[in-house]
């Protein structure tokens, strides 16, 4: 594991010392920075996505129905 350091504010850091008992901060912070991350991969993989979608052209109308009624006949 690597190590990262963060500056807070004193008054901040007081109020962890409070609860520390209660809570595990590194890994409170470990999950935070986690998440967000995941946050992020996501929302970059939504914008790739849409980079994708716009280089394709709409399919004519009824494609959907027609799509469904022949998969249906064919069972």
């Amino acid at each position: 594991m690597s190590v990262i350091s963060v500056k807070v504010p004193r008054w901040v850091k007081e109020k962890m010392k409070q609860y520390e008992n209660m809570v595990n901060w590194p890994e409170e912070i470990r999950k935070s920075i986690l998440a967000r991350l995941e946050e992020l991969e996501r929302k970059q993989a939504v914008e790739e996505a849409v980079k994708l979608l716009e280089n394709v052209r709409p399919a004519p109308l009824g494609t959907a129905a027609r799509l469904v009624r022949e998969d249906r006949e064919s069972h």
